[in-house]
């Protein structure tokens, strides 16, 4: 486990606001969670119109409710326009992909000539994995000034050639077609296998910010038609 992370995740309350207007791109509902999903919440609100519907998710979450003042129980239509919202969302969300076997299926097309197609259109800008809530990878650099020295984690990009660049100069992912498949490995195989969830939440932000307008949906059905 990260220390750092742990120490700061313990002294954090999170809350979340349920999606009612999810995007064209999204497919959450593909993934697991759901525009509504509580998931990793401990405070969780709903955006009424002109007021906000919050319920507590976690004892954290529970304290932080009772600390705040002016709280009014919920009526029942303000539970049933929760509902009605909670419904339009999910029924707004159209792109379906399956994940069902995807993880078991690119253990048998690990050196599959698709890899060389998949990435064609790849610039390996990065913008992907920066943008994305689960990509975490990062590097390692000393920095020294005025005769002190101090060890910092940077935010980095599997997908950038100096990601996987050894000392010696060899570098195990040389081109872009080894670092995207990694990144899909990553969230639908390695990620699987370590937590049972794939490291995909369904937010479509790397499909809208894609400058070479790469589909993260395509590139799953590609791979679970190759033969």
């Amino acid at each position: 486990k990260d220390p750092y992370y742990v120490e700061k995740r313990k002294n954090t309350t999170i809350f979340s606001l349920a999606c009612s207007n999810p995007q064209m791109s999204c497919f959450c509902t593909s993934v697991g969670p759901g525009p509504f999903s509580k998931a990793g919440s401990d405070l969780f609100l709903v955006d009424l119109g002109k007021k906000f519907l919050l319920e507590p998710v976690t004892d954290k979450g529970n304290i932080m409710l009772n600390e705040i003042s002016g709280m009014q129980e919920p009526e029942e239509k303000d539970l049933a326009i929760a509902n009605e919202l909670q419904s339009g969302a999910e029924s707004k969300i159209k792109p379906h992909v399956q994940l069902d076997g995807l993880a078991e299926k690119l253990d048998g097309i690990l050196d599959h000539a698709i890899w060389s197609e998949i990435h064609e259109k790849c610039l390996g800008c990065g913008v992907c994995t920066y943008l994305c809530p689960t990509c975490h990878c990062f590097d390692i650099e000393d920095e020294a000034a005025d005769g002190k020295g101090r060890r910092v984690r940077n935010w980095d990009s599997c997908m950038f050639p100096r990601f996987t660049l050894e000392a010696s100069g060899h570098n195990p992912r040389p081109t872009n077609r080894e670092r995207m498949r990694h990144r899909i490995m990553h969230k639908f195989n390695y990620f699987v296998k370590n937590y049972d969830i794939s490291a995909c939440v369904g937010c479509g932000r790397c499909i809208r910010n894609c400058p070479a307008s790469m589909d993260i949906l395509e590139v799953i059905e590609q791979l679970g038609s190759a033969e």
